[in-house]
């Protein structure tokens, strides 16, 4: 069967994303020595990325090998080619023979029967039913981070959810954590990881990554496993203590487990520099009572300075805007 005829495309793509679309995938049908990634642009500028099709390869068949995937395997395209998970999905279903369902680029997504993988942005799933949930059989998320509260969101309604942790310099994911177990990311074969003044160093030499020295904070267990802590170019510096917000996150998910959609971030202030908040979802009387008795378990200088209620800041890409410009006030 010709590889294109894989693509099934949902009445509802435009034109533009069609196009987009079969750009992409002739790209790799070509069989080019060398091709071209784009990085998102969330720690910089987005650029141009020339790769080998031979390293893409190694990434192709490591998460073949993780999933099970092979021909005739059911599953979605969900995300634009432009970026780096988009297209690896699109050029992974055209080497592996799957069947590949193309559709709108949205956070509120349809398809049509049941999918073996499915490959979203943590933005995409939350906005899913559970009638929907169930017919993923493996759900990978990338391209953010996913927060206690919503590892337990996602938890209710799908019945496995593995999480992604790579970079357009590593071609895509180069470990995975399965939600729900231990927070430790175990690294795919050919990849291993070691430390150096706190940044996560990453060596997949398969794939022509040569300890590649992250903006990421990690604790390293072994050359194949490691939990990630947050990113230290997003270090919050508030009187002159250095915060990751994704700690934050995490100990007022230990304290208060069943706390509402919020997260933790900065605005600027005269005092601190940056004032450390706490964003959230509008609360009830008894909420806001919870999460400051929860607050009251961190440091007093890990604690936010306030809580800043109403519709959560988000990026462009969907990911949680971790700095406002507002001033604290008040």
């Amino acid at each position: 069967m010709d590889a294109l005829s894989r693509l099934l495309f949902d009445p509802a793509c435009s034109a533009e994303r069609k196009d987009s679309v079969l750009a992409a995938a002739q790209d790799w049908l070509s069989g080019a020595d060398e091709l071209t990634l784009f990085t998102s642009g969330s720690t910089g500028s987005p650029k141009t990325w020339t790769v080998q099709r031979s390293h893409v390869l190694e990434s192709i068949h490591a998460t073949a090998h993780a999933f099970a995937l092979g021909p005739n395997t059911r599953s979605a395209l969900a995300m634009d080619v432009a970026g780096t998970g988009g297209r690896l999905m699109l050029w992974r279903a055209l080497e592996l023979g799957m069947n590949l369902q193309v559709l709108p680029v949205g956070r509120h997504l349809t398809w049509e029967g049941p999918l073996d993988f499915l490959a979203l942005v943590p933005q995409q799933a939350l906005s899913l039913s559970a009638e929907q949930a169930a017919q993923v059989g493996t759900l990978l998320l990338g391209g953010a981070p996913v927060s206690p509260h919503e590892e337990g969101l996602l938890l209710r309604i799908f019945p496995k959810v593995y999480h992604g942790f790579g970079m357009t310099e590593t071609l895509s994911h180069i470990a995975l954590r399965l939600l729900g177990t231990a927070p430790h990311y175990t690294c795919l074969p050919g990849v291993s990881v070691t430390l150096d003044q706190g940044a996560l160093v990453i060596d997949a030499p398969h794939r022509g990554v040569h300890t590649l020295r992250t903006t990421d904070a990690a604790v390293v267990h072994s050359p194949s496993s490691f939990t990630w802590l947050g990113r230290l170019d997003g270090a919050i510096l508030s009187g002159g203590k250095k915060i990751l917000p994704e700690s934050i996150d995490q100990a007022i998910a230990a304290a208060y487990p069943e706390h509402p959609t919020g997260f933790a971030g900065s605005v600027p202030d005269p005092e601190w520099g940056e004032a450390l908040v706490w964003y959230s979802i509008p609360l009830s009387d008894a909420e806001r009572n919870l999460l400051l008795q929860a607050f009251q378990t961190l440091a007093s200088w890990q604690r936010p300075k306030r809580i800043l209620e109403g519709e959560l800041p988000l990026t462009a890409s969907g990911k949680w805007r971790r700095r406002t410009e507002g001033a604290l006030g008040g």
